[in-house]
């Protein structure tokens, strides 16, 4: 898997967060000949494709974006029915493409759905490689609460897991714990995404202040907390400028206008809509409320990316 470049200096996305689906593939080798996971190798390979497509078409959907902010610039303050009706057709144009990426970003969330099955019974780091994977693409179809729920779910596995491997752990065990590490902080990040992405969305479908900036907050506090782990493992100075650099852009977010934040286009990978069912946390979970330090297996990659 290989780093994809992106225009803006605000779209440095680390490995982990462009195509996790290819990654889980190369765990299904040639001698692995469990009927379950063949199936599920099948199923993330399809996947992959899948992705692929959906990466193809919200590149498509985010130049329709920034066509219609051109458009709609132009035909602003203008008694123009020529301007008015192009940045109408613009509109249209890129409410089409987005329903596209979203249609593709959900049929990938649906095959890894089935690999997931699949691997449910083995458990261990495939199957949480294919809900890493999942989570994300759900995030990008638009259905942002349910990957964040599935993202929560998932960094509240691993720091159980750790806690039980810090009372037992073999030569192999600790071998895996490097990875399982950058699987955690994978999830952590892709968190943070979802919930930065939900509160930009919150706020221009006009939900209350209350509602969005406590998404905000939480979406802060994990860039937060990702730039001082960052330090601490003594990561290249770029990954904890890069943490410190998305804090700042979710400050953005909170203190512009709304008039600032219309005429800005949106994260490059960030979906349409209103992030319906984000809020308040889900029964049983804490949530990341500002103030407080997220749990260490509990939201994104590089910098946010083009737009904010």
């Amino acid at each position: 898997m290989t780093r994809r470049g992106i225009v803006a200096s605000r779209a440095l996305w680390s490995l982990w967060a462009l195509v996790p689906v290819a990654l889980v593939a190369f765990h299904f080798g040639p001698g692995q000949a469990m009927y379950r996971e063949d199936r599920a190798a099948v199923l993330v390979t399809r996947a992959n494709d899948l992705q692929q497509e959906a990466l193809r078409l919200q590149g498509i959907a985010y130049q329709a974006h920034l066509a219609a902010i051109d458009a709609r610039m132009a035909a602003f303050a203008k008694d123009d029915a020529a301007l008015r009706k192009s940045a109408l057709e613009a509109n249209a144009h890129e409410e089409s493409a987005y329903a596209l990426a979203s249609a593709a970003w959900r049929q990938t969330a649906e095959a890894l759905t089935e690999a997931q099955t699949a691997v449910d019974e083995n458990g261990g780091v495939v199957r949480d490689e294919i809900r890493l994977a999942k989570a994300r693409a759900l995030v990008r179809s638009g259905d942002i609460a349910a990957g964040a729920n599935e993202l929560e779910d998932l960094l509240i596995d691993a720091a159980e897991q750790d806690h039980e491997q810090d009372h037992e752990q073999d030569h192999d065990q600790a071998h895996d714990q490097a990875h399982d590490d950058a699987l955690t902080r994978a999830a952590r990040e892709e968190l943070a995404t979802a919930y930065y992405y939900g509160a930009r969305l919150m706020r221009l479908a006009g939900k209350p202040a209350a509602q969005w900036r406590e998404v905000a907050g939480r979406a802060r506090q994990n860039y937060r907390y990702l730039a001082e782990d960052a330090k601490a493992r003594g990561a290249p100075d770029a990954d904890v400028a890069n943490h410190q650099k998305n804090s700042e852009l979710v400050l953005n977010l909170e203190q512009s206008s709304l008039d600032e934040l219309y005429a800005k286009a949106r994260p490059k990978d960030s979906p349409t809509g209103k992030a319906n069912g984000l809020g308040p946390p889900r029964p049983g979970r804490k949530g990341r409320n500002d103030g407080e330090k997220p749990a260490k297996g509990a939201g994104m990659n590089g910098e946010i990316g083009n737009g904010w």
